[in-house]
């Protein structure tokens, strides 16, 4: 893993870039991410698969760790996985954020926006211009980092659940 000490980052934490063995651990901070958001669901499961899927050498993922005492064992607190997506209005590749999380204890000491910035270098060096990503309605904190971060937004995710019947709809 490759080190890097931003200016940014607060001592004793560290930026390393992860690889493709960190699979577990990428798994374990996306169920937390989950197991936070959605209390009241407790199966998870089904991430490993996206984790399985999606995750691999192109699309990097990085690590924030705390080293306060290098005789202990160096576990991140903090990760960012990257992608890349197609604007479907401009037809422009662009860096797309699949997971940013940050463990509760570690928050509001400006590690969110150092991954962001760590985000944002990585779309320019892979010749994009812009930096796009997903984020849960009720997700309060994270949608303040993003608006003060001056994020806009382009385009609403929708969902609405369907059964066999459709009664009153009309479809074509």
């Amino acid at each position: 893993m490759e080190t890097k000490q931003p200016t940014d980052l607060p001592s004793p934490y560290q930026l390393k870039r992860g690889s493709t063995l960190d699979q577990a651990k990428l798994l374990k901070f996306m169920q937390l991410t989950y197991q936070e958001l959605f209390p009241e669901q407790s199966d998870f499961s089904h991430l490993k698969k996206t984790v399985s899927q999606y995750f691999s050498a192109k699309t990097p993922l990085w690590w924030i760790i705390f080293e306060e005492d290098t005789l202990q064992p160096v576990n991140p607190v903090a990760c960012l996985w990257m992608g890349t997506g197609i604007d479907q209005v401009t037809g422009d590749r662009y860096g797309h954020i699949f997971l940013i999380y940050v463990m509760q204890q570690h928050r509001r000491r400006g590690l969110a926006t150092q991954l962001i910035n760590q985000a944002k270098t990585w779309v320019i060096n892979q010749g994009s211009h812009q930096l796009g990503l997903q984020v849960f309605d009720i997700n309060q904190p994270a949608l303040n980092l993003y608006d003060n971060l001056g994020f806009k937004t382009q385009s609403r995710f929708m969902f609405k659940s369907v059964t066999s019947s459709f009664e009153g709809e009309i479809l074509d």
